[in-house]
């Protein structure tokens, strides 16, 4: 559970360090694809995140077949 709770730590400073890049981005163009790229990234992060927390600590007994 120990690494368990390591990948969850990192999940939550990538997370975090994907929000503060979305707020720095600027208006230009440029830069547009990757705010997209970026919130597309903070969404799948929080799905994982999501999904390794509920399967981890709150799974109770049953047997997750998918």
């Amino acid at each position: 559970m120990a690494e368990v709770s390591d990948v969850l730590l990192n999940l939550e400073h990538t997370i975090s360090r994907a929000r503060k890049a979305r707020r720095k981005l600027g208006g230009a163009a440029s830069q547009h694809n990757a705010g997209l790229a970026l919130d597309d990234a903070l969404k799948a992060l929080e799905l994982v995140r999501k999904r390794l927390q509920k399967d981890t600590y709150f799974s109770g007994d049953e047997l997750r077949l998918i």
